[in-house]
């Protein structure tokens, strides 16, 4: 339900308590969706109109209050939420930024679950690979499955709501990288990611897995990593090692703890869970459960201790 005519149908603006300065806005929302109204007309409504602003605001709040109480409301709350959120962005008013910092992530909540509802699985792959590495991309079975892209509007509004919706956005999902090369250098390029991402999940592998690892120290907000192994993991080892094997010759079976990236993965610290997982099993490369067990212990054992300075 997301159009003036079907809240009047449900009879929401009694239910909402909401004033008759606010349904004006709605309807004036509604007369610019079809059309009979510009993006011009209806910005200037609201930037010359303190009482149409609060009005806004006021239909946002008193949806949160409405959500509080009753979940079944979700769905109808969500969808003016998002025509009140669209407004302010088309407006450009910096009032709504007045509100507290709290409110503003509750709505940008509610805004994305109405904007990201191709997310069943709360996973983000990262698609066309950045990194010139030759480490193979995500299975295109499991990309076209999990994501395809979605605008979000209301980051475009202005800098600083861009900044806050798309942290809160980061904080929603497992970030997935195909090997840890194109994990450093999106991490290193996305600032934003790098300052707001909580989940992160990558498989182990690539010419540069220390490099793209390392870039994990710079995330202050990451909390759950997942790593997935493989063989591949130690297709490339350690200076040490490959100064070893200069001499004694490559062995017969490389272990983890030789693969590269393992000292910058041990550095790590601060993180509340860690995960180890095999490659998928349609691949032929799956390393040994003992040595899953292994490395899930000892990341365990280092990652979750505190981070300097805490």
């Amino acid at each position: 339900m997301s159009t003036y005519y079907e809240f009047r149908m449900l009879n929401l603006p009694a239910r909402y308590k909401l004033t008759e300065n606010a349904w004006r806005m709605l309807k004036a929302y509604e007369d610019f969706k079809t059309s009979q109204i510009n993006e011009t007309e209806l910005g200037r409504l609201i930037r010359l109109s303190a009482e149409n602003r609060a009005s806004i605001v006021d239909t946002l709040s008193k949806c949160l209050e409405v959500m509080t109480r009753d979940k079944k409301e979700t769905q109808h709350c969500v969808a003016m939420m998002r025509s009140c959120t669209e407004m302010l962005s088309i407006a450009g008013f910096p009032f709504f930024t007045k509100l507290p910092p709290e409110v503003r992530v509750r709505i940008y909540k509610y805004y994305l679950q109405a904007t990201e509802d191709y997310l069943s699985s709360g996973v983000i792959l990262a698609h066309q690979k950045k990194s010139h590495c030759i480490c193979p991309p995500h299975e295109p079975f499991i990309s076209h499955r999990t994501f395809r892209k979605k605008a979000i509007p209301l980051a475009y509004a202005s800098k600083m709501l861009r900044e806050e919706v798309l942290q809160c956005f980061y904080q929603r999902h497992i970030f997935h990288f195909s090997c840890a090369c194109d994990m450093g250098l999106r991490l290193a390029e996305n600032f934003v990611l790098r300052e707001a991402v909580q989940r992160i999940k990558f498989d182990w592998c690539g010419e540069k897995a220390n490099e793209g690892i390392s870039q994990l120290r710079r995330c202050p907000k990451l909390k759950v990593l997942t790593v997935v192994i493989s063989k591949n993991t130690t297709r490339n080892v350690t200076k040490r090692e490959e100064e070893f094997q200069k001499y004694f010759g490559p062995k017969r079976t490389t272990h983890l703890s030789e693969a590269l990236g393992i000292e910058e993965l041990l550095e790590l610290r601060g993180l509340t869970d860690v995960y180890v997982e095999h490659v998928s099993k349609r691949k032929m490369d799956r390393r040994t459960d003992d040595e899953k067990a292994s490395l899930s212990a000892i990341l365990k054992a280092k990652l979750k201790q505190p981070r300097e300075g805490e």
